[in-house]
């Protein structure tokens, strides 16, 4: 068994959850061949050399950015990653109704369960298996990445909350597959997962396996109502309010008038513009034998 494991993950939580997963593995009779990252793209090296060397599968210790740099690595090889999320926002997991800071549940599954085809998004040489945001979001990431000790749905709104300040819309061209907008917007999230933001339900529709982005669009809403309306968007809810809007696309082109910053899977990599498509199925997540929604 090779595992590629983050330290950090969590906010530096991962080192203890290792170490808990090495005497789970130890009671199995397990003996994993453990690689662990030292740098941001670290990841993606460790599984580059062993998707060189052959290797069928690949176990991924740590949080969504960690999954996101493996999965960079591994797009379309049919390498299976079995998927022990122990991040901050574990979106990912939550999408695909894994556990998720429960290394022994994870690891049950990883185990027990068989292959699921997911699609991957794929973005000028980059890919992201749940997200890629523009405006807010990014902000929003920034303000998550600096936090030490907090994780899940109270760091990403106490995020939300410190960064509203530069909350701000600008002009946006965006390009679908039969549709072109221009909009005043603060964010465009284009997911591949239902959610996003450590357990934000973003996209409450969204597939991982039906070859489209749910992209969402929030217009030039205040700072006050956006706030007020945050709490929704763990339900599902924001959707019904006029400044939110939804579209369904295979591909995607945003374009701006000034650069701006894109996150992927809640890493800063890049400037606009946005040139995004789908790759259907060109992740393999080890998982239930139904992929659950």
């Amino acid at each position: 068994m090779k595992i590629i494991a983050n330290p950090r993950a969590g906010h530096k939580r991962g080192a203890r959850a290792i170490r808990e997963l090495l005497l789970l593995l130890e009671a199995k009779g397990i003996k994993p061949e453990l690689f662990e990252t030292r740098y941001p793209g670290h990841a993606t090296e460790l599984a580059q050399r062993l998707a060189e060397k052959g290797e069928p599968r690949i176990i991924v210790f740590g949080g969504d950015g960690t999954i996101s740099e493996v999965v960079n690595a591994t797009v379309n090889t049919g390498i299976e990653l079995g998927i022990i999320s122990v991040g901050t926002g574990n979106d990912l997991a939550r999408s695909l109704d894994l556990p998720y800071n429960q290394p022994e549940e994870a690891l049950e599954v990883v185990l027990t369960g068989g292959p699921i085809k997911v699609d991957v998004g794929w973005e000028q040489e980059r890919c992201f298996i749940s997200t890629l945001g523009l405006g807010f979001p990014t902000v929003i990431a920034q303000e998550v990445n600096k936090m030490k000790y907090l994780k899940g749905s109270p760091a990403f709104f106490i995020a939300t909350y410190k960064a509203i300040k530069h909350l701000r819309a600008i002009p946006v061209k965006i390009t679908l597959d039969d549709a072109t907008l221009t909009v005043n917007c603060t964010s465009v999230l284009i997911q591949n997962t239902r959610f996003c933001g450590g357990g934000l339900l973003m996209a409450p529709a969204a597939r991982m396996d039906d070859g489209l982005f749910d992209v969402v669009v929030v217009n030039d809403i205040g700072k006050v109502d956006l706030m007020l309306n945050f709490p929704k968007i763990y339900s599902g809810r924001h959707l019904e309010h006029p400044k939110f809007s939804l579209y369904r696309t295979r591909s995607i082109r945003i374009d701006t008038p000034i650069n701006l910053s894109k996150m992927f899977d809640g890493d800063i990599y890049g400037q606009t513009p946005v040139n995004a498509k789908v790759l259907r199925g060109a992740a393999t997540i080890i998982g239930p034998s139904i992929l659950r929604r």
